[in-house]
């Protein structure tokens, strides 16, 4: 299947490639999935991949550079090689929220977001390069959140200054942000976002897709 055009109920994977600016060498990816609402060609699928970078820019701190978006079918693209089943765009810019005057968490240090769904657990996203000092303390030994009010504020700004919330819930179009199983079939619509709380997430975690490059 390839990306150029595509059919209601096709699926796709979005990654947004990232690093740190003192350390570009290491980069992680937040992965997304989505499902076709109806018919659509690369245009609407590279709107989506914009629109996520710009809801990831606004709670990601300056020193968190955008290196590259990446947009694939679902299904595997890689055996054999078939150019026309993703798309490779390169980024610039950075998070929107100066890291001035103060320190951010290290990156294994994350936010975890969850994605709430109609029935089923919920998914995680865990972002790295959200959290500065002031917004984490541990009188217990265990990282929690300053005020969890405060993060999911800035969590829900993002996503409508983004524009975001038009790919979720049910009156998502053209594509559905989407939770998926083993199979397409198995897809959970995403209704919304909301704040988990303070995960530490190994560098080397699956939560972080390591590929990436296509």
């Amino acid at each position: 299947m390839p990306v150029s055009s595509y059919d209601v109920g096709d699926a796709f994977t979005i990654r947004v490639v990232k690093y740190h600016a003192n350390n570009p060498d290491r980069k992680w990816t937040n992965s997304y999935e989505a499902v076709a609402v109806v018919a659509g060609s690369e245009d609407e699928l590279l709107a989506l991949g914009t629109t996520l970078v710009d809801f990831e820019k606004v709670f990601h701190y300056d020193v968190i550079l955008f290196s590259s978006l990446l947009i694939s079918t679902w299904e595997p693209d890689s055996v054999p090689y078939n150019p026309s089943a993703f798309i490779s765009t390169p980024l610039t810019g950075a998070g929107a929220r100066s890291a001035a005057g103060g320190d951010i968490e290290p990156i294994n240090i994350c936010m975890n977001v969850l994605r709430v769904t109609a029935f089923g657990r919920f998914g995680h996203l865990f972002y790295r390069g959200w959290l500065g000092e002031g917004e984490v303390s541990a009188p217990a030994g265990k990282s929690i959140l300053t005020s969890r009010s405060a993060e999911q504020t800035i969590l829900d700004g993002a996503v409508t200054t983004s524009g975001l919330d038009a790919y979720m819930g049910t009156g998502a179009t053209p594509l559905q942000i989407s939770m998926i199983g083993s199979t397409v079939d198995s897809a959970r619509g995403v209704l919304g976002l909301s704040i988990g709380g303070v995960s530490t997430v190994p560098f080397d975690h699956t939560w972080f897709n390591r590929t990436t490059t296509p």
